[in-house]
């Protein structure tokens, strides 16, 4: 009589089907990997709104508050002397002096175009630059 017991000499052949391990291990594969695409997405969004929340609790600079400049196009006195980087008394020293001569004088101030403030800042960037190269060229001679 046979003996039907599993062993070394006994091995029953399977023909013609997939095993059922190889496919338990292909589903987990891809389980694995759904899951981990969601988490690097997660973990995307989450550094995205971190670096936003810490933008925006760590800003010390002195701008002014919904400053756009597509939308606004004039700026008030405080808010021209932050966009500059200047105090408020260097401003009125600049319009008083006619380096600032484009402005509108309001009740609370002044209020002056962006395009003049950039205008300003790039002359004086200019003249910096030329300052700089004349002492270097005197220095050289």
């Amino acid at each position: 009589m046979a003996d039907n017991r599993p062993g070394p000499n006994n091995r029953q052949i399977r023909r013609g089907g997939i095993n059922a391990t190889f496919i338990g291990c292909v589903v987990l594969g891809i389980c694995i990997l759904i899951a981990g695409l969601n988490i690097g997405g997660n973990i995307k969004k989450f550094n995205k709104s971190m670096s936003e929340i810490q933008f925006a609790s760590t800003n010390s600079l002195s701008a002014p508050s919904e400053l756009s400049f597509s939308e606004k196009k004039y700026l008030t006195q405080d808010e021209a002397a932050e966009y500059l980087n200047i105090s408020g008394d260097k401003l009125l020293s600049l319009i008083s002096g006619g380096d600032i001569s484009e402005y509108i004088k309001t009740e609370t101030g002044y209020s002056i175009s962006v395009s003049v403030l950039d205008e300003w800042f790039d002359n004086e960037a200019y003249q910096t630059k030329l300052n700089s190269a004349g002492t270097t060229a005197d220095t050289d001679e």
